[in-house]
């Protein structure tokens, strides 16, 4: 049986504008299309909230869920591999952009990467928008039940560059799950007593 870390969530709306004046706490969850950003905020809440697809670019505005009346969990738009037109990819960057920077009480932001096939030129891309921007992040390594010892090794070794504090996670084994719940916890100062990063 999963492990329950909250215990009430609701789905709050889908933006097409960015949500930046949410009283809460908030966690943003991005990365390319299909990487498993709706599957981990599932295995997060240990529910199905999030609506998962097998093909990539399905979610295309802003959706916010509230957990326990403490805190907001965040979807954004994936990029990288949706098959949508320039003009429509142009419009979900804007509003994506817009809450990154504004958004009054944000205090994460998960950079999800496939621990499989690595960063590619997008993730890095982001991941130096992210620091120029001075925003808090913490890479989390997907599907790690799928990769092999040096798919990982390889893609720790692309990391190590931007000096990132990453946790290994799998939406199916539930592999650190319990550890992106108690950094959840520890920045909304719920408490937490494990070793976070791996």
């Amino acid at each position: 049986m999963s492990e329950v870390y909250f215990k009430k969530v609701q789905f709050v709306g889908s933006f097409l504008q960015a949500p930046t004046r949410l009283e809460l706490p908030q966690f943003v969850f991005c990365g390319r299309s299909n990487v498993g950003k709706s599957s981990l905020i599932n295995a997060l809440v240990n529910q199905k909230i999030a609506n998962v697809s097998k093909t990539p670019g399905k979610t295309t505005t802003i959706n916010a869920f509230i957990v326990d009346e403490k805190f907001y969990l965040i979807d954004v738009p994936g990029y990288g591999f949706a098959k949508r037109s320039k003009s429509m990819i142009n419009a979900w960057k804007k509003p994506i952009e817009d809450y990154l920077l504004n958004a009054n009480m944000l205090q994460i932001v998960f950079l999800l990467i496939d621990a499989r096939v690595s960063l590619m030129i997008s993730d890095e891309l982001f991941l130096e928008w992210l620091n120029y921007n001075n925003l808090n992040t913490v890479v989390l390594l997907t599907k790690i039940d799928k990769a092999s010892q040096s798919q990982l090794a390889l893609t720790k070794k692309h990391l190590q560059k931007f000096n990132l504090q990453y946790i290994q996670t799998s939406s199916f084994s539930k592999k650190g799950i319990d550890k992106l719940a108690q950094l959840i916890m520890q920045a909304c100062d719920i408490g937490f007593n494990l070793e976070l990063f791996s």
